[in-house]
C-alpha cells in the first residue's frame, strides 16, 4: 500500500535543508565578520599603541625621518592588511595657559583619514611644560557577508575602525617632532 503524497516523507530533508541552510550560512559569514572585526580592531589598537610609544621615548625632539621609520611598523603590525589601507597621525599638545594646543602633527599618508583626537579632557592629564603624545590609528573595514550579499550592514557598507592612545613624554616633560634632524622647524603633516 502506498502512502498518500502529503503523508509521504522521501525528500523531507531537503526541504529542511533549504529552510535552514540560508540561515546557517547567514550565522557562519557574520560569525566570521565578528572575528575579524575584533581582530582588525585590535591591530589597529597596537598599531596606535605602538607608535605613540615609540614616538614618546625621544628626549626632547624627534626628527620626522625618525617617525617615518616608527610608521614602517604599521605594516608589519597590520600584515597582510597593506600598510597603506590604514593612517596614523601623532600629534604633540601643549598647554597654552589654560588651553590645550597642538604643537606638531605626521602622518603616515595611508587612507582613509581619521578623526582627530577630542581634547577636551586633555587638559586634566597635562600641566604646564608638560606635553602629550596623542596617536591615532584608522582604517575602514568592509564586512564580508555586505560584499557577499552585496547589502549595506546597518546602512553602511564599511566601518571605519578608529583608536586613539595617549601618552606623556617619556624621557622629558616636553617633546617636538621637526622636519629635519637638528633644525626648529616643527612638523605640521
Amino acid at each position: 500500500m502506498k502512502k498518500s503524497f502529503f503523508k509521504s516523507d522521501k525528500g523531507a530533508a531537503a526541504i529542511e535543508a533549504a529552510f535552514i541552510m540560508p540561515f546557517l550560512f547567514l550565522l557562519y559569514f557574520s560569525l566570521q565578520d565578528l572575528t575579524a572585526l575584533i581582530t582588525f580592531n585590535r591591530r589597529v589598537t597596537a598599531t596606535a599603541a605602538t607608535v605613540g610609544d615609540t614616538v614618546s621615548q625621544y628626549s626632547t625632539t624627534v626628527p620626522k625621518s625618525t617617525v617615518d621609520d616608527i610608521f614602517n611598523s604599521v605594516a608589519m603590525i597590520m600584515s597582510p592588511t597593506p600598510s597603506t589601507d590604514v593612517h596614523v597621525d601623532v600629534y604633540g599638545y601643549y598647554m597654552n595657559g589654560a588651553t590645550v594646543t597642538k604643537k606638531w602633527k605626521a602622518s603616515n599618508g595611508g587612507s582613509p583619514t581619521c578623526t582627530a583626537p577630542d581634547t577636551t579632557n586633555y587638559a586634566n592629564l597635562m600641566s604646564a611644560g608638560n606635553d602629550l603624545v596623542v596617536s591615532v590609528a584608522c582604517m575602514n573595514y568592509s564586512p564580508f557577508i555586505a560584499q557577499f550579499m552585496g547589502t549595506n550592514v546597518l546602512g553602511k557598507t564599511s566601518f571605519l575602525l578608529n583608536q586613539t592612545i595617549t601618552s606623556r613624554p617619556r624621557a622629558s616633560l616636553s617633546l617636538n617632532c621637526v622636519t629635519v634632524a637638528g633644525g626648529s622647524t616643527s612638523c605640521n603633516y
